[in-house]
């Protein structure tokens, strides 16, 4: 199973927004970054992709089904998507949340292997001591942890993570990164996670989508597009990488 987006065009009467998005094929069971500067198009192109938003033309292809033919309850099943921002004030503890977006579809009798599926995922992303806090209760940086927990919790196909490390600090942001890379390969699922961090990418991705102005100007390996000269010109900036002693590419950038 492969995802792959082709020609994917987006836009308003006075500002296109996406312009014929290719992305190749983008392999299961490999973490894929989607990088750019602001305004690039990236969250556009998820909203595309998972069905939000209405494209003037192009396919979004996964195992070879164009997901813009596919229904409203397929989409939810196969789709899991994260969007940028969180924030809630329901009267809902945490474990009650993921919960719910585990039964997404599904009949609403809970049964063991739920309880069981909420409370493992909540362990591996470090926050089941906050399993009966209440969703308002908790910091920007725990709400976007229990956000990746409804998101990954699901049994998706396809997961669209829009930068899911933003509001956290720097030990989280690894340790979610890995987790993240260690789900996908588990559940030979397909995921793309936005982000802004270059050194992250390149530690965790397996393949990177490079983003510019609505187009993808570049895709492939996460060496091959770090060392290419599009990420230096996309960003306007001069690139310096260097090897760390396990073999990660570290990247320096100066205006």
């Amino acid at each position: 199973m492969t995802l792959r987006v082709e020609r994917l065009t987006f836009g308003y009467p006075d500002k296109p927004v996406l312009r014929s998005v290719n992305t190749g094929d983008l392999p299961v069971g490999r973490l894929t970054a989607l990088l750019g500067p602001n305004a690039a198009g990236k969250s556009t192109f998820f909203r595309c992709v998972a069905g939000l938003q209405q494209p003037q033309a192009g396919q979004v292809l996964l195992a070879g089904n164009d997901l813009h033919a596919a229904t409203r309850a397929e989409l939810i099943r196969d789709v899991c998507y994260m969007p940028q921002s969180f924030s809630s004030n329901a009267a809902l503890t945490v474990f009650e949340v993921v919960l719910l977006a585990r039964k997404q579809l599904q009949d609403w009798r809970v049964h063991d292997d739920d309880v069981s599926a909420v409370s493992h995922l909540l362990l591996r992303f470090g926050i089941q001591h906050l399993a009966e806090r209440y969703i308002a209760e908790l910091s920007g940086g725990q709400q976007q942890m229990v956000a990746l927990c409804q998101a990954m919790v699901r049994r998706g196909r396809l997961f669209l993570l829009d930068e899911p490390t933003s509001a956290l600090d720097l030990r989280h942001q690894l340790e979610v990164m890995q987790t993240l890379r260690e789900i996908t390969r588990e559940r030979e699922a397909v995921t793309i996670a936005a982000m802004h961090d270059l050194n992250l990418a390149a530690r965790f991705a397996d393949h990177i989508l490079l983003m510019e102005e609505g187009r993808v100007v570049a895709s492939g390996a996460t060496d091959d597009v770090l060392c290419s000269s599009e990420l230096a010109r996309t960003y306007g900036v001069d690139i310096e990488l260097q090897r760390s002693r396990d073999g990660v590419y570290m990247v320096g950038a100066r205006i």
